[in-house]
């Protein structure tokens, strides 16, 4: 008998005994299932982070969207210190894309114009006018600044925004 020709609570029923990653492949099969399975709550996904999967995918939580994201959707200081793996205030963390949304009350975002993010050890400026993710400089000291390295002085060059492709590898 096929996995989907048996009852729904037997598909419930395996599903709660599969570890968080299995559950959460088991989820992405098909529509069926992804609707029928809740999501996995904010506690379980950061117990995940603790497993050989997560490691080895270096994979981790977001607080807001409640998805495991690779580290590279992170700023570098969300996934140092306390904000690590299992530390003590892992549970704060939150990816730049949520970093970058206003917050839940009609707020500001956390990451308002002019905000400096260090992402996979590049520094980055929110910049004041385009609101864009912009590459910073750095003087001849080697210090972060808020100087833009770009020739032409506008914002539509080398935006992070646009196009992530290439960060992302």
């Amino acid at each position: 008998m096929p996995f989907l020709g048996l009852p729904p609570e037997l598909h419930i029923a395996i599903a709660e005994v599969l570890p968080i990653p299995d559950y959460l492949q088991l989820r992405l099969t098909c529509a069926y299932l992804y609707d029928s399975l809740s999501p996995p709550t904010h506690r379980q996904l950061v117990d995940a982070e603790a497993t050989d999967w997560a490691r080895h995918h270096n994979v981790f939580t977001c607080r807001y969207c409640l998805r495991l994201r690779p580290a590279v959707y992170f700023a570098d200081r969300m996934l140092q210190h306390r904000r690590s793996r299992a530390a003590r205030d892992c549970h704060k963390r939150f990816c730049i894309d949520c970093g970058l949304m206003p917050r839940e009350d009609g707020g500001t975002a956390r990451y308002g114009p002019g905000a400096q993010v260090t992402i996979n050890e590049q520094f980055f400026v929110l910049c004041l006018s385009c609101h864009r993710f912009l590459p910073g400089a750095r003087d001849r000291h080697g210090r972060n600044t808020l100087e833009y390295p770009l020739p032409t002085g506008g914002c539509n060059n080398r935006v992070l925004g646009e196009d992530r492709s290439s960060f992302y590898e």
